[in-house]
């Protein structure tokens, strides 16, 4: 009896034993999962607190006067200047525990069709590539910055162009001064800097035709290699920003094949003779020249807290250019001009750039020549949705050698009409119709065609 009790009692013990670990670990993990609960309802009573506290702040703002709105006016013009920061500098860091090498990229292709006409760079049609462009930031910390941006672009002949478009290295002394030695993009206007290679980020699929790059016909430099300076402060109603700049004067290359000897015996372009006579395009001289003459500019801007979203601005630029005709011609461009954005939250896009131009021929002696250019484009955001409307137009002095020479320096005129879809943030699919006027092909000659593009483009 006593071994039976014995045996009994053994077995309880051994059943026990193993029932005790999973007992014990199922009361670990429920006691886990308890503690994970009562976790999850701490931090959702802390959201509610934060939540409430908010509601509270923006409620006791909505009363308050003129300071808090303009803290509130404030606070969203920092959050502007960041942007704008970005826009130029490609999300150059801050912090130097960052160090690294970030790339972004952007690329675009698409569909064209071009109104049939007597010029050859009109009448196309069909699937076109556009633009891979790879857009590296160094980092080295606080102060020094760095932007390369690296493009390849389908040529119209079939072949593949890979050209270095910005390549520049900064140091940041504060907010107020930042400078910049290498090749940048010119800062005149707006557009011209806060638009860069990338289609993604501009609302409309072209830039404004006398704002084209260099080698797509490009009237006015829009890359300067040499030194920047650029910076902002606040200001009592608003913030007040610069560009300063001076570098290498752009030269006017190809000019021969389009001109013809004048009557006073100088070389120009034959611009009456009822054909297109130019046939130059700038040539920046990034790697200097035998006789170095410099371009200089500036650009001034402010942004009043009153009006948040607008910018006002001021610009201009001046450089000695010549060309490589048989007699070369030689000019003084003088550029001076005006410009007003507005961009109020994610709604309406508002932009506007004059250029007025007084430049002197020191060559030929035929003195100064005015001309100027400008554009208006009104776009507004609706969800992913922003439908944009551009007006352009250029009357350019065909007697002024600096634009008698230059396949694209005639005077035109130009509306377009768009419709952009955002797929999301970093795609966007746009498709935008124009009809451009050419003039100056001979007295009383003009020339009108039209165009529709289809792009989808992205960014990374």
């Amino acid at each position: 009896m006593n071994s039976s009790r014995r045996v009994a009692s053994a077995c309880a013990a051994v059943l026990a034993v193993t029932l005790a670990g999973p007992l014990h670990a199922e009361s670990t993990e429920a006691a886990k999962i308890r503690e994970l609960e009562k976790k999850l309802e701490r931090s959702l009573e802390l959201i509610e607190q934060l939540a409430a506290k908010i509601k509270h702040i923006e409620q006791a703002s909505a009363g308050l006067g003129d300071a808090q709105t303009k803290t509130a006016a404030q606070a969203a013009k920092i959050e502007a200047i960041e942007k704008h920061v970005s826009e130029i500098g490609g999300n150059l860091s801050r912090r130097a525990s960052e160090d690294g090498l970030p790339m972004h990229g952007f690329a675009d292709v698409g569909i064209l069709k071009s109104g049939e006409s007597n010029r050859a760079a009109k009448g196309r049609k069909g699937a076109v590539l556009g633009m891979f462009d790879l857009y590296l930031t160094p980092r080295f910390g606080d102060r020094v910055k760095t932007l390369i941006e690296l493009a390849f672009e389908a040529e119209q002949d079939g072949s593949t162009a890979a050209d270095l478009e910005r390549m520049q290295i900064g140091y940041t002394f504060g907010d107020a001064a930042t400078a910049w030695l290498g090749r940048f993009h010119t800062p005149y206007g707006y557009w011209n800097t806060a638009f860069h290679h990338g289609a993604q980020i501009q609302t409309a699929i072209q830039r404004p035709r006398f704002l084209d790059f260099e080698h797509d016909g490009g009237i006015l430099p829009a890359h300067t290699t040499g030194i920047w300076l650029s910076g902002s402060w606040g200001l009592e109603r608003g913030r007040l920003g610069y560009d300063v700049f001076a570098g290498n004067a752009p030269q006017i290359n190809g000019v021969a094949a389009g001109s013809a000897l004048g009557t006073a015996g100088i070389f120009s372009p034959a611009v009456n003779a009822g054909t297109y006579g130019g046939s130059g395009n700038l040539n920046l001289r990034h790697v200097g020249s035998t006789s170095h003459r410099t371009s200089t500019g500036f650009n001034a801007w402010f942004e009043p807290d009153a009006w948040y979203g607008l910018r006002l601005g001021v610009h201009g630029l001046r450089a000695e250019v010549v060309d490589d005709a048989a007699a070369v011609n030689r000019t003084l461009l003088g550029m001076t001009g005006a410009y007003a954005t507005y961009h109020p939250a994610d709604s309406w896009e508002v932009l506007g750039e004059y250029y007025r131009f007084r430049n002197q021929d020191r060559s030929g002696g035929t003195g100064n020549h005015g001309s100027w250019a400008g554009f208006a484009q009104v776009g507004y955001t609706a969800g992913k949705w922003t439908p944009f409307a551009r007006a352009e137009r250029a009357r350019l002095d065909q007697t002024d050698n600096y634009f008698g020479v230059q396949a694209n320096g005639r005077s035109y005129a130009r509306l377009a009409a768009g419709l952009r879809y955002d797929v999301d943030p970093k795609a966007a699919l746009k498709i935008e119709l124009h009809s451009t006027r050419q003039e100056d092909l001979g007295p009383g000659v003009s020339d009108t065609y039209p165009e529709i593009r289809l792009q989808y483009a992205i960014r990374f």
